[in-house]
């Protein structure tokens, strides 16, 4: 009975998150840029129209990506339409993704002493930015590298490069969302050696375990026969996890410090 009181809670301290994720969702969905003369100017205004945000989105991935000779095909009527859900959700998501972190650890404050609570509250800001510059990284870097090193086997043995539109966001997506969720390694790894779960020694003492498991893992993620996107994600990885070590251990020294005054100043 505890647990679904206790999710009882947990849902309700994400209730406001939910709400405005669905709200953002649906504005990516329905609304988007278009021009509009106001007393006698031309603006750009988000305003109900086809070209959505979702739509306009879509087309700014396709063009950043996807290759000029790969072409994208829909099934059914209703895969296009459920592309751009798909798209109005994912925006609706990042958007709204500090708001649910900071729900998260509201919800988690009762059982931090206060300086943990400051320092959990101050990973917010870390915690998106190290989420972006993964997603960044990917957007950029590992999803075009991707397709330009698949394709041309395609266009050698003479065959029509096609790629079903909702597989290629999906792909997209999930690329994003996997680097995003791994450049959070260095935060993670400092967050457990404040709180006093892992010790900071830990992580350097184990670098040879980190280092074959991020290899086996980027194998996984990234579907690049050749080994390159596998080796473009491997090194900034193993960059963070050695720049998290530093910086627990940096904060597990000052934390030493601090209470060895306090006991100091209660003798």
């Amino acid at each position: 009975m505890a647990f679904f009181e206790e999710l009882n809670i947990f849902i309700k301290s994400i209730l406001h998150w939910l709400y405005f994720f669905v709200g953002s969702s649906v504005f990516f969905f329905v609304f988007g840029l278009k021009k509009v003369v106001v007393f006698g100017k031309g603006l750009y205004l988000p305003i109900p129209n086809e070209n959505s945000f979702s739509v306009q989105f879509f087309n700014k991935i396709r063009h950043d990506t996807l290759p000029s000779n790969v072409q994208l095909i829909t099934t059914s009527p209703m895969s296009a339409f459920i592309s751009q859900v798909l798209l109005a959700v994912f925006l609706g998501f990042l958007f709204t993704i500090p708001l649910l972190i900071y729900k998260i650890i509201a919800y988690l404050s009762p059982a931090l002493l206060p300086r943990e609570k400051r320092v959990v509250m101050w990973s917010l800001i870390p915690f998106v930015l190290l989420f972006c510059l993964g997603s960044m990284f990917s957007y950029f870097f590992l999803v075009p590298a991707t397709f330009k090193i698949f394709y041309p086997f395609a266009t050698i043995m003479g065959a029509t490069s096609f790629f079903f539109i909702n597989e290629f966001i999906m792909y997209v997506f999930d690329l994003m969302v996997a680097a995003g969720i791994m450049f959070l390694l260095p935060l993670f790894m400092i967050l457990l050696s404040f709180l006093n779960i892992i010790k900071a020694k830990f992580w350097i003492s184990k670098w040879r375990y980190a280092f074959l498991f991020f290899l086996i893992l980027c194998a996984v993620i990234t579907p690049d026969g050749t080994g390159i996107t596998m080796v473009m994600l491997f090194i900034p990885l193993m960059v963070l996890y050695f720049a998290g070590y530093f910086f627990a251990n940096r904060f597990s020294d000052d934390i030493i410090e601090e209470r060895s005054g306090e006991e100091n100043l209660t003798q």
